[in-house]
């Protein structure tokens, strides 16, 4: 059986030769999450002006509605130190604001403005023609394999990290 160009590029890396399978998964995992991450690119950032996680902030108001910081941090699972600065940028920039949480004094909400709904909902087909763009080497039975892989993994890092510290 013929490999696909995914599996050759991943057996031949030259940077992962003599990786345990498990190790050159996460090593390929964490390459490929910063090569899409639409944030990351240079041009993107100076486009739009956010940096990758204040883009994962925005897009998350914008597909899930209000959320508290906590919320965003797990859900992300990002430090909340680190997404403190970026809604702090993204709250003075105008993108968001914070509503009172009747349940946690200390711990508002935070929102779209209008503003902010316009700048995502103008990133947003871009996001999405450059996701098809990188993906378009797969075909859609692999698409939805991968997509299958990565969720499972996902799922089990999290069932992992709620009965013990990974880092």
């Amino acid at each position: 059986m013929k490999s696909s160009t995914f599996e050759k590029v991943a057996s031949e890396n030259p940077e992962t030769l003599g990786f345990e399978n498990p190790v050159k998964i996460n090593y390929l995992v964490t390459v490929v999450a910063n090569l899409m991450a639409f944030g990351g690119s240079k041009r993107n950032m100076e486009r739009w002006g956010l940096t990758i996680i204040q883009l994962r902030i925005l897009g998350l108001l914008w597909q899930l509605g209000p959320m508290t910081l906590s919320d965003i941090a797990q859900t992300i699972h990002h430090e909340r130190s680190t997404l403190s600065r970026a809604v702090t940028s993204l709250e003075k920039d105008g993108h968001i604001e914070k509503q009172p949480n009747r349940r946690h004094k200390t711990s508002p909400f935070l929102v779209l403005t209008d503003k902010g709904t316009k700048l995502i909902e103008d990133i947003n087909p871009v996001y999405r023609e450059r996701a098809s763009k990188l993906t378009d080497v797969l075909s859609e039975k692999e698409k939805k394999s991968l997509i299958t892989i990565l969720e499972k993994l996902k799922d089990h890092m999290e069932d992992l990290k709620a009965f013990e510290d990974l880092d």
